[in-house]
């Protein structure tokens, strides 16, 4: 169940986040930072549901209700993720430096100035965005089923207890299994 809570709560957020984006996308002066924040925010959460982490990976087969196209699009954001977002430097970066010269009629004077130019652009089009809100969409309806199947299972159990063994269990919200500031904060020789 907590696995279940995890997706979910990742595709909600990844769905939120293309819609954002798409929303900023759409306006006349986009800002083109927020842009590359919520298309690498939306594929990072979408795509961590299904690698390997604390919590179980998520296996495409066992959104059973995927289509063709729905498992084509999954294989393009990935794709996204993997070549564009996961690694440093790739195609969709690029840097050029230039020399400036005096081209003027009568100029003496070869080269007055250099500059330099560097783009980084992620690929991912409106449609993407709209393709990764509506698979987000699709996976949380049915995890949230399945969810609602796992409260069915475990009530009849849940009702099994007596009032001794219920007031023994923890209290409060869940915590992290791990303390993850600790990990941020460790040197290299305390790990």
């Amino acid at each position: 169940m907590p696995d279940l809570h995890g997706w979910i709560a990742d595709f909600e957020c990844a769905r939120d986040f293309a819609h954002r984006l798409i929303e900023e996308g759409e306006r006349d002066n986009a800002d083109p930072l927020l842009v590359d924040a919520l298309t690498t925010a939306a594929i990072v959460r979408y795509c961590r549901c299904f690698t390997t982490g604390i919590r179980q990976r998520l296996h495409m087969d066992r959104l059973l209700s995927a289509t063709a196209v729905e498992f084509e699009a999954h294989e393009r954001i990935q794709k996204i993720r993997d070549w564009h977002i996961a690694h440093a430097v790739n195609r969709q970066e690029a840097h050029g430096l230039y020399v400036i010269v005096d081209d003027s009629l009568g100029a003496t004077s070869g080269v007055i100035g250099i500059s330099s130019q560097g783009t980084s652009q992620i690929p991912l089009l409106p449609a993407d965005a709209q393709e990764l809100g509506r698979l987000c969409s699709r996976w949380i309806a049915q995890l949230k089923s399945e969810l609602a199947q796992e409260h069915l299972r475990l009530s009849p159990m849940a009702t099994q207890l007596s009032r001794e063994e219920a007031l023994r269990l923890p209290e409060g919200e869940p915590e992290s299994s791990e303390d993850i500031h600790s990990k941020r904060t460790r040197g290299p020789r305390d790990t």
